[in-house]
């Protein structure tokens, strides 16, 4: 199959010529000329008599630029070879002439003439080609596996990784980069991708109504006045919405990744250009991970006094390496299985420093975050990366919490075959009732073709259920720890996105447990982990309600002393579950 390509140069030249490739088995009956009758449409060498066709050794070779029809065609017409002619009176080599996509013009005699290739595409084409590799290669090169799935399995934009060669080469901690107002306290991947990253911050703010909400009703308050917050968790444009409605309500921030493959790189190049200290990019090793939080932490002249967290790293390492900060900290938030479980544990060894509030367990990070959203991100993540089809597949989902029950709910209804493997008898009978099959992993790792660990414990998946799984099993983590999988991050944010909507609920809630332990009175929280408060819980679900145009209902005078309610809530006891 040939390539064929016009110029536009040659289109703007002859619009009135239209170009048509012909096999030769076409081309010869309808020019079924003899030789005169080329070398007649040829014009005369040195003026002689046009009427006369020279011999075939005196014939004047095809003609030059300019001096007849097919220059006009195209510019390489100089170039084409000169016509032959030659007796052949074997038929195969005739074929094989008309088989190379030559064509010939046979006289009747049987000498056969090879006509101009002006005609012809692929002299343009190569042409072009040559034009095309004299072209400037300062454009960053990509491999076509590369080219070709950039969009699916990466999370930054194929905008943004337009970059050059070398700046994949250089890690961000050896640049000197300086934003527009001279600032180079930050460290990303490239400063130059700022203005993507704006862009989808700005899409971003759309979907997370409650936040631009709240920095309308408390910009002039400004409750974090004064606020010095830490930070470590993904850098998303949903995040960086976050991170900016802080800095609206008076906080100064410096920020940091909890995940080493979620950061977007020109999100957080739009933050550094815009004053934030970040300092993260995607891909960081584990040394790159704790030299990141360090920088955000150890800072001459600044020091926090709130925390939020994302697995529970940062506080780790301030504990670890600076256990002084604490004096002045007023609080730790944290949002993540993983983090508030090492914070109960340094509560119960009366090892912790600060007041904690715990969003994960607050019902709107439970059942938004965890359920919906992992109920539509289980499928993104596992379709951008492996374009699997689900229908009929076996899978095995190990843990039954909000998580297991988003990635179940989701696999079942595209037609999977569903185990769930689970450890707390409430949970598994919640499985049971649900349609789903409990069982043990040794019991189906040989069977299944997809495992997913959402149990946010450790060796979970181990060697020995690597060794015994069938060839093509997927393996993924939904989970928040990544050592549940002896290799293994978070599907749903290093493989694809999470919807902005649901992570507008949670981050709402973060923003508000920060108000809550920053302004709270000396004494009203302890050194322990608290849940967020029943009546900020429902102020963050009724921020979202009108993007659904959606109208409650208000309980009567009467009706709200029956209940033995406040007509203004709280509307459920702390112990109820939704």
């Amino acid at each position: 199959m040939s390539v064929q390509v016009v110029s536009a140069a040659a289109v703007a030249k002859v619009p009135e010529v239209e170009l048509k490739d012909l096999s030769p088995s076409e081309a010869e009956p309808q020019l079924g000329l003899s030789t005169a009758a080329v070398s007649a449409m040829a014009p005369p060498a040195g003026g002689g008599d046009p009427e006369a066709p020279a011999p075939a050794a005196e014939r004047p070779p095809a003609p030059g630029p300019g001096s007849g029809p097919a220059a006009a065609l195209s510019p390489a017409a100089g170039k084409v070879p000169q016509a032959s002619a030659m007796k052949r009176s074997d038929p195969h080599h005739q074929h094989q002439r008309h088989r190379d996509g030559g064509e010939a013009l046979i006289s009747p005699d049987g000498t056969v003439t090879e006509a101009p290739r002006t005609v012809k595409k692929q002299i343009q084409f190569a042409d072009q080609k040559q034009e095309f590799n004299k072209r400037p290669t300062k454009i960053g090169r990509r491999s076509l596996s590369r080219s070709i799935s950039q969009s699916s399995t990466d999370s930054y934009s194929s905008a943004a990784s337009y970059t050059d060669s070398s700046d994949d080469e250089t890690s961000p901690r050896d640049k000197q980069q300086k934003n527009s107002k001279g600032s180079s306290d930050f460290c990303v991947k490239n400063i130059k991708q700022a203005e993507f990253g704006r862009r989808e911050i700005e899409i971003a703010e759309q979907e997370m109504p409650a936040l631009m909400a709240l920095r309308k009703r408390a910009q002039g308050e400004k409750p974090l006045a004064g606020a010095k917050i830490v930070g470590c968790t993904h850098i998303t444009a949903q995040t960086a919405v976050l991170m900016e409605t802080l800095g609206a309500l008076g906080a100064q921030c410096r920020w940091a990744a909890c995940n080493i493959y979620s950061t977007l790189n020109e999100v957080a190049a739009a933050l550094a250009e815009s004053g934030f200290p970040v300092f993260a990019w995607k891909g960081e090793s584990e040394d790159d991970f704790w030299w990141c939080i360090d920088r955000c932490v150890n800072v001459e002249g600044w020091q926090p006094n709130m925390i939020l967290d994302d697995g529970g790293d940062l506080t780790h390492w301030i504990y670890k390496k600076y256990p002084n900060m604490f004096k002045k900290v007023k609080g730790i938030v944290e949002e993540s299985v993983t983090g508030v479980h090492r914070l109960y544990q340094l509560s119960k060894a009366g090892k912790l420093c600060v007041p904690a509030m715990n969003v994960n367990d607050s019902v709107t990070k439970q059942k938004f975050d965890n359920l919906y959203c992992c109920r539509e991100s289980i499928l993104d993540g596992l379709k951008r990366t492996t374009d699997m089809m689900f229908g009929g597949k076996q899978v095995v989902v190990c843990g039954y919490g909000e998580v297991g029950k988003g990635c179940c709910a989701a696999l079942k209804a595209m037609g999977s075959i569903v185990y769930v493997t689970e450890i707390d008898p409430i949970c598994a009978l919640q499985a049971c009732m649900d349609g789903f099959r409990l069982v043990k992993l040794n019991e189906v790792i040989r069977q299944v073709d997809i495992v997913i660990t959402c149990t946010g414990n450790k060796n979970v998946v181990t060697r020995e259920h690597l060794d015994r799984m069938k060839n093509s099993c997927i393996v993924c983590n939904m989970g928040h720890s990544n050592t549940e999988i002896d290799v293994g991050r978070l599907l749903n944010l290093s493989c694809s996105t999470v919807p902005t909507f649901v992570l507008s609920i949670t981050a709402t809630t973060q923003a508000l447990a920060l108000i809550e332990l920053y302004n709270a009175p000396e004494g009203r929280y302890k050194q322990d982990v608290y849940l967020l408060p029943k009546k900020m819980d429902e102020y963050v679900a009724s921020l979202h309600l009108p993007t659904f145009d959606a109208h409650l209902t208000e309980l009567t005078d009467e009706q709200a002393k029956y209940l033995g309610l406040n007509k203004n809530g709280p509307f459920k006891p702390n112990y109820y579950r939704y």
